[in-house]
Order: C-alpha cells, then structure tokens, then sequence
C-alpha cells in the first residue's frame, strides 16, 4: 500500500486569503492532481511562543514543555510529506507568525529526541512589496540553511516580488500563480 501523501502549508501571514495563501492554494491544485491531501494551519490564529532553548523537550511526554498551539502544529508537521513556509517577507526574513515554528523545531534534533523528522521535504513561498529579488536572499538563506541542517529535501521555492497589496497577486502575479501550480504538481 502506498503511503498517504499530505502537503501541509503553515501559513504566516496575518492575512487569511491573503496573497501568500493564494500562491499557496495554487501550489496545493497542482499537489491534489498528483493525489496529496492539502492540509492548512493558519498560524495567525494560534497562539505561539517563541522557543525558550530551556532543553525540556519531551520531558513531559509531548514536544515542548509549554502549553500553547505549538501542540496542534507538531503533529500536523509530524504527518506531513511536505512542509511548505508561507509567509510574506517582513523586514527581509520571515513574518512573526511563522517564525516561532521554526524556533520550535528544536525538540526534533535534541539529542535524545524521542521522535526526529529526516525523511521530509520542503517548499518555500514568500511575497514582499519590494521590486528586487534580492530582498528575499536572507530569508532563502535561512530556509536553505535550516532545512540542510534538519535533512530536508528542499523541493522549490516561489519568491514573489513587488506583491504587496491585497489583491496584487491577482493584478500582477499570474506569472507566480503559474509557477506555484507547475510546482505543486512536480512533487
């Protein structure tokens, strides 16, 4: 039998429908047509402290020692395939929104870590209201290092520009749109 294939896209941004979540619904059309389930976290919507590097993972049973919604995120990255960050470049490098998921991976690659994620792979998708790609380099800098170092495949990334306001994406961004969905359906 073979194993279920589940895309899940943790969402970064503060805006639900936003023009980061709609590239990261075109990736996940092309994902469906190559049978994976698409699974959302809206991270906005949850409450996420940031990592207090105390080194108590897993010293109460469960990934971190503190009691917020990190505990609904592990699992979902836990079951998925592929991950995909989503979030739109804030001050160049990830939103507030998502980056405490990074920070919080560390129960993952402890030593002792009762439960490690090796065999995932990863996708990156950004906008940002600058016009120069340049602007994404820290944040792609970030995802590359950070995934090296986890042992993730990474399988593309989408870095939009001059994608600022809502509704840019849809004014100006068919070209990202396009290159989400051919991703999507290359993994």
């Amino acid at each position: 039998m073979e194993d279920k294939k589940i895309l899940t896209l943790l969402l970064g941004s503060p805006r639900i429908g936003g023009n980061t979540e709609k590239i990261a619904d075109a990736l996940a059309e092309g994902a469906i047509e190559k049978g994976y389930e698409v699974k959302k976290v809206h991270l906005a919507a949850l409450t996420l402290k940031g990592c207090l590097d105390c080194r108590k993972c897993w010293s109460t049973g469960k990934p971190c020692i503190q009691n917020d919604d990190m505990d609904q995120v592990y699992p979902e990255i836990e079951e998925a395939s592929v991950i995909t960050f989503v979030s739109p470049l804030y001050f160049y490098s990830w939103s507030s929104q998502i980056k405490p998921v990074w920070d919080r991976l560390l129960p993952y690659y402890m030593p002792g870590a009762l439960r490690t994620t090796p065999s995932k792979k990863a996708i990156l998708i950004a906008a940002g209201g600058d016009k120069e790609e340049k602007v994404f380099d820290g944040m792609r800098a970030s995802f590359k290092l950070a995934t090296n170092f986890l042992g993730w495949e990474v399988l593309g990334e989408i870095c939009a520009p001059d994608i600022y306001s809502r509704g840019d994406i849809e004014a100006k961004g068919a070209k990202w749109i396009n290159k989400a969905k051919e991703l999507g359906s290359s993994i």
